[in-house]
């Protein structure tokens, strides 16, 4: 499923922008090694080992970056609009999306010790909004490749 995921956000990214990509929160690293041009940001002591390993580090607050991805660690980050504001073209993302709040905590997705935030499709989109981006596409293809729960962004700066 791991490939099938990088695969589909890979697409995703394509169909928007071509050029240089920060990913943010880099998980195992396997978008990063996939596709050329990224580089990585990660806070975990072991994502950092990884990306200096590789020479493939790069701070996302120390400069503006033309995109960046944000693949399940959106909800994770506690400054978001700043996070966000470093993006001066896209934004792309995958997280969990809930209908309303009674529905955040019946989902597997519920973390009070780790999400910070929660979004319905509304929510997400609006609050993009706020921060200067228009949706360019929504999708749940990783719901078809076997998750539950969760929809992925394409954010165009406006």
């Amino acid at each position: 499923m791991g490939h099938a995921l990088t695969r589909s956000r890979i697409e995703l990214v394509a169909r928007h922008y071509d050029g240089p990509v920060l990913d943010v929160g880099i998980g195992a690293g396997q978008f990063v090694v996939t596709r050329p041009g990224t580089l990585g940001f990660d806070v975990n002591p072991v994502g950092l080992e990884w990306l200096n390993a590789r020479n493939a580090y790069a701070d996302l607050y120390s400069n503006k970056w033309r995109a960046l991805t944000m693949w399940d660690v959106l909800e994770h980050i506690d400054e978001l609009e700043i996070a966000v504001q470093q993006a001066t073209e896209c934004v792309f993302v995958s997280i969990p999306i809930f209908t309303d709040a009674g529905d955040i905590i019946h989902s597997h997705h519920y973390r009070k010790n780790e999400h910070i935030w929660y979004f319905t499709d509304e929510g997400i989109r609006r609050w993009f909004a706020e921060q200067g981006f228009t949706c360019a596409e929504q999708n749940t293809i990783e719901c078809q490749l076997g998750r539950k729960g969760v929809a992925s962004y394409a954010f165009r700066r406006i």
